[in-house]
């Protein structure tokens, strides 16, 4: 597994070494300004839009970008920062007027109020985006883990954005048939990407009988009592080589997640049943029981 701080770095010098033209943000509302930001590349070693937003007095509405650097059209770093200038109503304009009226006595006192009220402001907008933090495909990258965390789920760090966001949308719809098949069978299509085999109410071995048609190390597994209508097997149609082991303790952990409590699973693969060595490992004797090393 990559270590995430250096795919963070690796990212970032990406991000250095790539040239993007600004575009003209002057007349649009702060939140558009932002999200054309992001769709025109430029973004910080988290993905995010780099913005740096200062509050001025102008003859605009409120939050309305008034000025930009660099200006439109000039091509800059893709992780240069983008400054703007935002209009907005001081909250000066609540003060009494001796320290309402601008001017250089009182400039120090408004800028002090600037870095509350975009504080505050900053505050209201993540509120008044919660509704839009609880969905899959509108929050924030930054979210999707937590957003797993409300719903018991998984997301694996090596996964894309997208796949986050689609594992997150269609997870819960299957809640309403979780513990069935085929709620099983559609998250393991989602997670490996072709269609896995699930067999209920089988077991891949047979009992352990001795004197009637077993043959000791060859066809025989001594198990606890099964009851068949509680076991299933979920094959796949490839063999265990086409995975890692990260990957095979994480298809279990998707089983594992989904199955009924009271159930028992086994996962096979693809030419994963060839016997490979024949010989006994246990010998009966007349007088004697042996195991061979």
């Amino acid at each position: 597994m990559v270590d995430s701080g250096n795919m963070r770095s690796a990212r970032q010098a990406e991000r250095r070494g790539r040239k993007v033209i600004v575009p003209e943000l002057t007349g649009m509302r702060l939140r558009d300004a932002q999200i054309v930001i992001a769709q025109a590349g430029f973004a910080n070693a988290d993905g995010q839009p780099n913005v740096q937003v200062r509050y001025v007095e102008a003859y605009a509405e409120d939050f309305q970008v008034v000025a930009q650097s660099p200006i439109r059209g000039q091509l800059v770093d893709g992780a240069a920062p983008i400054a703007l200038q935002v209009a907005r109503k001081s909250w000066s304009r609540f003060l009494p007027q001796l320290y309402s009226v601008a001017n250089e006595e009182n400039a120090l006192l408004q800028q002090f109020l600037w870095m509350f009220q975009q504080i505050h402001d900053k505050t209201s907008e993540t509120i008044d985006r919660v509704p839009a933090l609880l969905r899959p495909l509108e929050t924030d990258a930054q979210y999707l883990p937590w957003l797993g965390s409300w719903l018991a789920l998984h997301l694996e760090t090596d996964w894309t954005e997208a796949q986050k966001r689609q594992w997150l949308r269609v997870a819960p719809a299957l809640y309403s048939q979780r513990g069935t098949k085929h709620a099983l069978a559609t998250l393991l299509r989602m997670y490996l990407g072709f269609d896995a085999e699930i067999r209920e109410n089988v077991w891949p071995f047979e009992p352990f009988r001795v004197g009637v048609a077993s043959e000791i190390g060859v066809s025989s597994t001594i198990l606890p009592p099964l009851n068949l209508a509680h076991c299933f097997v979920v094959h796949l149609p490839v063999p265990d080589s086409h995975f890692s082991n990260e990957q095979i303790v994480r298809i279990h952990r998707v089983i594992l997640a989904e199955k009924p409590a009271h159930t028992l699973y086994y996962l096979t693969f693809a030419h994963a049943d060839t016997v490979e060595d024949g010989s006994p490992f246990l010998t009966i004797g007349d007088d004697a029981l042996s195991a061979d090393s």
